[in-house]
């Protein structure tokens, strides 16, 4: 991504009559030449996600201001070229770090549950403005990630060709987010892409999942893990209403709901399953055992875990 911070820092200077040189961290000279005597003056300024030194001919009250500028038209012109190199449009990008995966971010969501015209590219009713609070913790999680606003969403790019890393690091953002920024937010995944064509795939998914996860309330949403939310989708309303509430979620406690999804999610695994409840095996058994009597269904049977995992899909998103 150096040769578009180039490209922008060129057009500024262009602009402007201010000279100035730029250092990374290392103290090497990225951009300018240092022609200018003992007058000049240097401040820390954050370029792209990352940290670099600014010397110009200014008092430190103009360079405080002139910095600012800088880091505002960067911002700006990073944000809108690699929203269009995302979406496989023309753009200035031309090092892109592939391979990469990719996460997307919407914050204080509030929009309907997925249906056919919102799914299909219709109106979804959202309030996601991101906060300035949000995306400075992500990039500052995240150093050597790229972090990117297209239109209302946040979208955090790493350097990664392992899903489950980017599973990992979606999942411990999503959990900081509700405990140190205080702030609602949904995630979703769009996976590995190994160049911008597979890029603008994996956001046009990671889009679709995200749809999804507005209208869930804990977690993280991936594309490649919902095929089965994708196909009830499709469904007309009227069908899915038909089974819809063949299962009274509302009268499970949280301990049940709870036992329900993470078995569903370890593929009926008792074992795992009990780890990440962090409860006893037998307490497990216990549990399913008990959520056969109220349902009819006993989740270590393949066919009766798939029914059980329809419902739950209709209740949580229709």
């Amino acid at each position: 991504m150096n040769d578009l911070l180039i490209q922008v820092l060129s057009e500024i200077n262009a602009n402007i009559r201010a000279d100035f040189v730029l250092f990374d961290e290392n103290g090497e000279m990225v951009f300018g030449r240092e022609s200018f005597g003992k007058n000049a003056n240097e401040k820390s300024i954050l370029l792209a996600g990352k940290s670099y030194t600014l010397k110009a001919a200014l008092s430190k009250e103009r360079l405080e201001d002139f910095c600012f500028f800088i880091e505002s038209i960067v911002k700006s012109r990073y944000d809108m070229e690699l929203a269009a190199f995302i979406r496989g449009k023309p753009s200035l990008v031309s090092d892109f770090p592939f391979p990469s995966g990719l996460i997307l971010i919407q914050n204080e969501v509030f929009c309907c549950t997925p249906n056919d015209s919102s799914f299909q590219g219709g109106d979804v009713a959202v309030n996601s403005n991101l906060t300035d609070k949000t995306r400075e913790f992500v990039e500052e999680a995240f150093e050597e990630g790229i972090v990117v606003h297209i239109d209302n969403i946040l979208a955090l790019i790493l350097p990664t060709e392992d899903r489950n890393e980017l599973r990992e690091a979606a999942e411990a953002l999503y959990q900081t987010l509700a405990e140190e920024v205080s702030e609602k937010t949904a995630i979703s995944l769009g996976g590995i892409a190994g160049s911008q064509a597979e890029l603008c795939r994996a956001f046009v998914n990671a889009q679709k999942a995200l749809e999804f996860a507005c209208g869930k309330r804990f977690g993280v949403m991936s594309y490649a893990e919902m095929p089965l939310e994708l196909i009830i989708s499709q469904l007309s309303p009227e069908i899915r209403s038909e089974y819809k509430n063949e299962i009274d979620f509302e009268s499970f406690d949280i301990d049940t709901l709870s036992t329900i999804r993470v078995f569903l999610d370890c593929n009926l695994h008792i074992a795992e399953a009990a780890r990440k409840l962090y409860i006893h095996r037998n307490t497990l058994i216990y549990r399913l055992d008990k959520i056969c009597a109220m349902t009819g269904l006993d989740l270590r049977d393949f066919n009766d875990a798939l029914k059980m995992k329809i419902y739950l899909i209709l209740h949580e998103f229709f």
